[in-house]
């Protein structure tokens, strides 16, 4: 028996033995045997990947239910994530790093490396490292077996690209994966990838359209139910109410989270159909029910907003704004909702009953605590805008208008006047001080009740309890509910009713900023007034009546000040109307009122123009009446001209461009000393091209050219000339300092008496004015004439004073002693003194590859095709989006016969503009699926754009452009 059990504790031991080394085989990484190949597979996705994706779902848990949703628009697609975000998860992102590795550090040969790194990927993308994150995801596309892990990869690699603003990328990727075969969870992410790409676009029906292919391929309910409030918050806000009514029906069904329900509930009745009495009332009873739950509490500055919204769809505005100031009462919790409800409130008084004044006002408290990553606030902000420039017009009209029938009175009547309104002013102001003290009163003496209320309870009078804040005997603090509601009224007091968070004082939130300053404000209790003397409160109330006497414009200076205010502001707010509110009553009334007060206006034209189109628009035989006036009255101006040709502003564009040449060519010859001959260009430039847009540029240059080469009372008659004519020119300071230096020169006598010298002679020049053109770009190098396009250079007018010879000598120094800033004059004797360049010496139009100030993208297109009828728009809402930081000017004009250019300025060199060229063949560009139609594109530099103007050679730049770059 014992030989037996000893035979078998040998075999057993030798059993095991035989086990062990093949476990100790298998544990080999580098073998590929059928049990290496199991042990690591199964080691790698439990010990490691199963680890590390369970911890990796936590965190994406953890980062959804700390998400604070904004319910007035649709929820975002996928949860936002920021520095904030990262860093409360820091940890826990390195701890899934560290599992995730270590399949790959010691199952190299398990099926589950790929599935590790997606999940590093992850990780990266989380930490904010988009370009880590999309190189691991290209990594495991390119080196994963299974197809499922690959598109799970390419999805999230879409959406790095789109972190990283690389739009075409993401776009690509997704179009590789329209054509691949996905299981649920990946097509429902490619989904919302796309949605997410194409609200980024601006593209609402894409997003609705993906969102809605997403709902069949959720597996959780309340995801799917996030998605539906999204896609029907779409719906309703592009007026397809019945599609919206379906989707919150559905999310109903579903028993959803109670904030998802509710919100649900509450626009269901803005999408409900309303056709009779019964249904009114129906969705009346149902916001006062809502309004009486205890649940909703919180919400209920939500629900008068949405009372305010039922109202105003039934045009009962007055009552819209009731509700209005109820919820702007209201403390709630819903985040960003004071700054939705003062934009309701504006849009009511702007889009409904034309109150402007009003309207900005709610739009100046809506920009400041309106999100700025909502993609309405640039249209928010640019409204507010507007309204703020239409308040202050119509608040200058008004005041204006008042401090004239003022200064209109006698002296006696005027005192009287002023003395009665500061009287009133001081009246309103010792009611307002007496209702703050008696509210202070109050709030003290409910303080007080509160305060004894809380002592009393469990016994009367408990001293005990007094001593301990409110705590009676016996009763652990957190359990008196008495003591428990003293402290929070004293809370909500002083820092306004804010939500259960950590850090909650450092936080700052723009819908309680109002509510914080005003409980800080009341923290304080109000101090009355130190008692004033009868002697220093007449004191006061006379400086207030000597301050409004001062501001009324009594002398015919002041009256003129005041007139030249009201008649600018008329003016403006007129435009306004027309152009940017859109009023064409209000316009026109407005225009009538300002031609009628102010007939010999500078801007009375213009104003007979805007007349002219809006009667033209609205087909009223009044613009008849304008058409004579504006040919009748103004003739030369370029109004005249526009009546008769609407498209005359497209062919000006073009002459303005010959315009800057010939200004250009006479700059160079002014700079060369050749005045006669600048002179000669710039009265072709004013007889050819009368209506150009520098006329101020000329001017002054004709300003520069009289100060070298004729008399100095011609001189001063230019200048004074030059600062009637173009008051508002950037150069107007210019000829100021011209000016005044003149005037110190003849207080000193030292003027010259005669003309000066002309330039050593030059041989007649038979040139034509296109060679003229030609050669003087020729003699300036790019920044020169980027310079002169700005401004021509200062003149040192201290040559002015006259020598033996008529003309100063640069290097002496004047007798008088001051000192002499003799830069301008020695480059000016410098260029006079230059030998000539001739014309044969080289091609004045040869393309130069020499660096330029601005850089522009061209594109030549047949005006006549349909897939060019609305480029321009197209173009602008594309840069808009992808190229906003650039704030790219653009510009269209034709070229020749039948193709037109489009022109998109400034680049600050050739990279950049060359890379928005390449961009135009992504699909997503205006041009980008536009096939079997010609067209070109090109970037150039800014002179050689002026070259190709004048040669119409296209060919010859894009052969140029191949060779030299």
């Amino acid at each position: 028996m014992l030989h037996i059990i000893q035979t078998l504790s040998k075999n057993s031991l030798y059993t095991l033995f035989v086990l062990a080394c093949l476990m100790l085989a298998g544990c080999s990484a580098e073998r590929n045997n059928p049990l290496s190949k199991a042990y690591h597979n199964t080691t790698a996705r439990y010990n490691g990947y199963f680890l590390a994706k369970e911890k990796l779902q936590a965190i994406e848990k953890s980062i959804q239910d700390k998400t604070v949703y904004d319910y007035n628009r649709p929820l975002p697609i996928f949860p936002p994530i920021d520095s904030a975000t990262y860093k409360a998860h820091a940890a826990d992102l390195e701890d899934v790093i560290k599992k995730a590795s270590f399949p790959i550090q010691y199952h190299a040969n398990s099926k589950w490396i790929d599935d590790s790194y997606l999940l590093i990927g992850k990780v990266r993308f989380y930490e904010l490292n988009f370009p880590e994150a999309a190189q691991t995801f290209r990594y495991v596309n390119s080196t994963s077996k299974d197809r499922h892990v690959k598109h799970e990869a390419l999805v999230w690699l879409m959406r790095s690209f789109m972190k990283l603003g690389e739009m075409d990328n993401a776009w690509q990727v997704s179009e590789f994966l329209r054509k691949e075969r996905l299981n649920r969870d990946n097509a429902r992410e490619l989904y919302l990838a796309r949605a997410e790409y194409h609200l980024m676009q601006g593209d609402t029906a894409a997003v609705i359209e993906n969102l809605d292919l997403s709902l069949p391929n959720f597996t959780k309910r309340d995801d799917q139910s996030r998605v539906r409030f999204s896609l029907a918050r779409l719906y309703q806000e592009r007026g397809q109410t019945k599609e919206a009514y379906q989707q919150y029906s559905r999310i109903l069904r579903r028993n959803p989270p109670y904030d998802l329900g509710f919100f649900s509930r509450l626009y269901l009745g803005q999408v409900s159909e309303l056709d009779d009495t019964q249904d009114l009332n129906r969705i009346a009873g149902y916001y006062q029910k809502m309004l009486r739950d205890e649940k909703n509490t919180e919400y209920r500055d939500k629900i008068y907003y949405e009372m305010a919204v039922f109202e105003r769809r039934q045009q009962h505005y007055d009552k819209a704004l009731e509700n209005i100031a109820l919820s702007l009462k209201t403390p709630g919790s819903i985040p960003n909702q004071n700054a939705y409800t003062y934009l309701l409130a504006g849009e009511i008084y702007f889009d409904n009953l034309n109150k402007y004044d009003l309207a900005q006002a709610y739009y100046d408290s809506a920009v400041q605590v309106y999100p700025q990553q909502a993609m309405e606030y640039e249209q928010v902000l640019e409204r507010r805008n507007i309204l703020a420039d239409f308040a202050q017009q119509y608040n200058t009209i008004q005041l204006q208008d008042s401090l004239q029938r003022l200064a209109a009175l006698s002296e006696t009547d005027r005192l009287a006047f002023v003395q009665n309104l500061v009287q009133q002013e001081e009246e309103a102001r010792l009611q307002e001080q007496a209702k703050q003290l008696e509210q202070e009163k109050q709030r003290k003496a409910r303080r007080s009740q509160e305060q004894q209320a809380a002592v009393t309870v469990g016994g009367r009078n408990n001293p005990d309890a007094a001593m301990a804040g409110g705590n009676t005997s016996g009763v652990f603090y957190f359990d008196n509910p008495a003591a428990m509601a003293t402290a929070r009224s004293e809370f909500v007091r002083r820092w306004g009713d804010r939500p259960l968070q950590d850090n909650w004082r450092l936080l700052s939130r723009g819908e309680t900023v109002g509510g914080q300053e005003e409980a800080v404000a009341q923290e304080a209790p109000a101090e009355a007034t130190e008692t004033e003397t009868d002697e220093t409160r007449s004191a006061r109330l006379q400086a207030q009546v000597d301050t409004y006497l001062q501001n009324i414009p009594a002398t015919t200076l002041a009256l003129q000040q005041s007139e030249k205010l009201l008649e600018d502001a008329m003016f403006r707010l007129a435009n306004i109307y027309a152009q940017k509110l859109n009023s064409p009553d209000d316009a026109t009334a407005t225009y009538e009122k300002f031609l009628q007060r102010f007939p010999q206006s500078e801007h009375a034209a213009e104003a007979h123009y805007s007349l002219y189109l809006i009667y033209s628009r609205a087909g009223n035989e009044q613009k008849n009446a304008s058409y004579t006036k504006i040919k009748q009255q103004y003739p030369n101006t370029i109004y005249a001209k526009l009546v008769d040709d609407p498209n005359y502003m497209s062919q000006n564009a073009l002459d303005n461009i010959k315009a800057h040449t010939l200004y250009d060519s006479a700059f160079a010859q002014y700079e060369l000393g050749e005045y006669q001959q600048a002179t000669a260009m710039l009265t072709e430039l004013r007889q050819v091209y009368p209506l150009n847009d520098i006329p101020d540029k000329v001017a002054f240059l004709q300003v520069m050219i009289t100060a070298r080469s004729e008399r100095t009372e011609l001189l001063r008659q230019q200048l004074l000339a030059f600062k009637q004519q173009h008051p508002s020119s950037p150069l107007a300071p210019r000829a100021d300092e011209l000016l005044q230096r003149y005037q110190d020169l003849e207080s000193k006598q030292q003027l010259r008496q005669e003309v000066p010298a002309p330039p050593t002679a030059q041989l007649p020049d038979e040139r034509t004015p296109e060679q003229r053109v030609s050669n003087s770009i020729a003699l300036s190098s790019a920044r020169e004439r980027n310079a002169a396009r700005q401004q021509p250079r200062p003149l040192n007018l201290s040559a002015i004073p006259d020598t033996a010879t008529g003309r100063q000598d640069t290097a002496s120094t004047p007798q008088t002693g001051t000192p002499l800033d003799t830069t301008g004059i020695a480059q000016d004797t410098a260029l006079a003194q230059a030998p000539e360049v001739q014309p044969t010496a080289a091609d004045p139009l040869a393309y130069s590859n020499a660096p330029d100030s601005a850089y522009y993208f061209v594109m030549l297109y047949p005006t006549e095709h349909a897939a060019f009828k609305d480029i321009a728009a197209k173009y602008e809402k594309y840069n808009n989006t992808y190229f906003r930081n650039q704030k790219l000017v653009m510009e269209q004009q034709p070229f020749d016969g039948n193709r037109g250019v489009l022109l998109l300025r400034a680049f600050p060199n050739m990279k950049e503009a060359q890379a928005y060229t390449i961009k135009q063949k992504a699909p997503q560009s205006p041009i980008g699926k536009i096939r079997g139609v010609e067209f070109i594109t090109f970037a150039i530099s800014s002179e050689n754009w002026q070259k190709l103007l004048q040669k119409k050679d296209v060919e010859e730049y894009l052969n140029y452009f191949r060779t030299n770059n």
